[in-house]
């Protein structure tokens, strides 16, 4: 509280001494008033940094669990399989149809073999019929009809690997980038053969796919 002594002292000042007392006032509440500004944008700034942190942390973990849930996926569909370019017939077994064509692979089997099957998707025009899935007892059983699809090269019939929705993105930008010669799936895992000499690379995600098109860019024309 200000004193009658202080007051008396100030009514005592001229107009220049209180010019000069008010604006030193001002300068030392303004000093303290940026003081205080600059310390808060200093938290501010720090807080800002330490969320986008978090933030990368969280990213970088929600990345990890979708990659570790697809392997998973992936790893449920290893004795599965999938047949394009079989026509449709009312009636028709699906079983019969798989063996069928792994005859036509030189591949002998018997219904025992074979899981399950059934066609996927809504049903098209004749000319576009429904893919069909199959799953084996056994991975050694889809092995052996997968690695003797080439024995189908020249027919309308094409043997596939079941891929998760994510790969299946991943086969298809990679085939449009580099060709579908040079891509093709093993065990679930994309393969992509980016040069004549060099070894085919693993591709399991689009953020590799991603880094493999930023070190190898695709040529124009393939």
């Amino acid at each position: 509280m200000t004193t009658r002594k202080q007051k008396e002292k100030v009514s005592e000042m001229d107009r220049g001494e209180l010019e000069t007392l008010i604006t030193r006032i001002v300068q030392s509440a303004t000093k303290t008033i940026t003081d205080t500004l600059h310390s808060l944008h200093d938290e501010v700034i720090s807080l800002k940094e330490e969320l986008k942190e978090k933030d990368e942390i969280i990213q970088e973990l929600e990345a990890r669990l979708d990659s570790k849930v697809d392997e998973l996926e992936q790893y449920g569909r290893r004795n599965n399989l999938r047949i394009f370019g079989v026509k449709e017939r009312e009636g028709e077994c699906t079983d019969d149809i798989v063996l069928t064509v792994a005859s036509k692979m030189d591949v002998t089997f018997d219904r025992s073999v074979i899981d399950r099957s059934h066609r996927i998707g809504a049903k098209g025009s004749e000319n576009r019929p429904r893919p069909i899935i199959v799953k084996f007892v056994s991975y050694a059983h889809r092995s052996q009809m997968f690695r003797a699809k080439k024995n189908l090269k020249g027919s309308n019939i094409t043997v596939r690997e079941d891929l998760t929705r994510e790969r299946l993105k991943v086969l298809k930008g990679a085939a449009s980038a580099y060709g579908v010669k040079k891509v093709w799936s093993i065990d679930g895992v994309i393969k992509v053969k980016v040069g004549e000499r060099s070894a085919p690379i693993s591709v399991r995600n689009k953020q590799q796919l991603d880094s493999l098109l930023q070190k190898h860019p695709p040529a124009t024309s393939y």
